[in-house]
């Protein structure tokens, strides 16, 4: 097979890995918390081998797939334990001894005060425990921008903490809005803001990822 047949299927294959991300984005658009992937290509032939070994035809790859931190807008739900992080960080939330990140603040209240994801895992709160509340007087939720929480107007003496990767390059996404952390472990934020009844939606512009 002629080195330009061999460019023209390494360039089909890379267009169908950046078609299949682009698919993936947008099948995440409405996703809470979701930030889109970015693909980056690279020549697979050094300048030399293309000269000498290839006539100069181009060989190329996805190189990396990286995903884009951005902030996604705050759009306002009126539940109270919803909360959305204007910022940098994540939440931090716990499962069967696993431990995931996540910038989805849908929270539910579980019949022991355990706050808890839709999906059933444990919010890790203050001193590195589970979030949990004392709502027997009542369920009257407030939680501040820097993630105090009161219930029924009194200090609970617990916080929504909101805790920060270093290196976000080295969180590995699972599906949707949850990360692994395979090396370190995330460190609580001294400051940032969370705001409560509201939701982070996704960082995917639809129009953007079409044209694309």
């Amino acid at each position: 097979m002629g080195s330009g047949k061999y460019s023209a299927l390494s360039g089909a294959v890379s267009r169908e890995q950046a078609i299949n991300n682009i698919a993936a984005n947008l099948a995440n658009v409405n996703t809470t918390g979701f930030k889109k992937d970015r693909l980056s290509f690279a020549a697979i032939l050094q300048s030399t081998q293309q000269t000498e070994k290839a006539t100069g035809i181009n060989h190329t790859r996805v190189q990396t797939t990286e995903t884009d931190f951005s902030q996604g807008g705050l759009r306002t739900t009126g539940r109270p334990m919803d909360v959305a992080i204007d910022g940098a960080g994540f939440f931090k939330i716990m499962k069967d001894n696993t431990t995931l990140y996540t910038r989805s603040g849908s929270f539910v209240l579980d019949s022991n005060g355990l706050v808890k994801t839709a999906d059933g895992y444990t919010v890790i709160g203050n001193d590195d425990a589970p979030l949990q509340l004392d709502t027997t007087t009542g369920k009257d939720i407030a939680i501040g921008e820097s993630g105090e929480i009161a219930v029924n107007g009194t200090l609970s003496g617990n916080r929504l903490v909101v805790f920060n990767v270093p290196d976000p390059k080295a969180l590995v996404k699972l599906n949707g809005n949850l990360y692994r952390l395979d090396t370190g472990e995330g460190q609580p934020m001294q400051e940032y803001r969370v705001v409560q009844g509201c939701l982070e939606t996704s960082n995917v512009n639809m129009m953007e990822e079409m044209t694309s």
